[in-house]
């Protein structure tokens, strides 16, 4: 009896894996049948208004495959090619890639944001340069003007170049991180200029205020003087009583 039941075991598993077999083999034969009906595009980004749209992204997209991509049966379609093409575009940063069985291409994008713009007058016109969130300099010959804080000086000062790329001063680019994330901040401080000693001036939107940082150093214990000084002498003052405000030392709020 032992061995009918092992027997009938082994014939009940062979036909399940016949089975099994079977409808993969009508699945793949079906997905072959499906043809792409849509290319949908989700574009993840921040408020920031994005230099990447929908309309460029499919142009990015079809640009991998010489054929139209819809109509085309999905399994002819290279996922892979298509991320590595977005990838290599200096905005995005993450790709995701999936097809269903309603024959849509679904394609999740994540844009990078931008903390800050340099206009290099050596370049031409309409060409901006700006430093993304990891500190990458992007030049962006689409003239779109994105209201960000304004990077001047030489361009020795502010960079360091590694492998062929530019990349914005570590020190900087955390004194850039924290304007861009503060409420206030991030709308008051309009400009920052880099002098030849590394020095930092930033100017402000309300007051016309020069404020003078000093090196990009022991940034935060400047940047809450900064803020002493908007939240405790300018309510007393006034906005025009002085024009310049020096956080370089330590403990001391210069103002004249």
């Amino acid at each position: 009896m032992e061995k009918i039941a092992q027997i009938a075991k082994s014939i009940l598993a062979f036909f399940l894996t016949l089975c099994l077999c079977l409808s993969l083999l009508i699945a793949d034969k079906q997905y072959q049948s499906i043809c792409c009906k849509n290319i949908d595009i989700q574009i993840k980004k921040n408020n920031q208004k994005s230099f990447v749209t929908e309309k460029v992204l499919l142009h990015w997209i079809q640009s991998t495959h010489e054929i139209p991509l819809i109509g085309t049966p999905l399994n002819k379609i290279n996922s892979y090619r298509i991320k590595k093409q977005l990838e290599s575009q200096p905005l995005i940063k993450d790709v995701l890639i999936y097809k269903t069985w309603s024959g849509r291409l679904k394609i999740i994008v994540e844009i990078k944001y931008l903390i800050a713009r340099i206009i290099d007058t050596s370049k031409p016109n309409h060409t901006h340069l700006y430093i993304d969130e990891y500190g990458d300099l992007i030049v962006i010959k689409e003239f779109l003007l994105l209201r960000l804080l304004i990077v001047g000086g030489n361009l020795q000062n502010i960079a360091v170049e590694k492998n062929g790329k530019q990349f914005c001063k570590k020190e900087l680019l955390g004194l850039l991180h924290a304007l861009y994330e503060h409420p206030f901040l991030s709308r008051q401080v309009t400009s920052l200029e880099v002098d030849e000693h590394d020095k930092i001036v930033l100017g402000t939107q309300i007051g016309n205020h020069r404020i003078e940082l000093g090196r990009a150093q022991n940034i935060h214990p400047k940047l809450d003087k900064l803020l002493l000084f908007y939240s405790q002498v300018i309510p007393y003052k006034g906005w025009h009583a002085y024009k310049r405000v020096n956080l370089e030392f330590e403990q001391q709020l210069v103002c004249e």
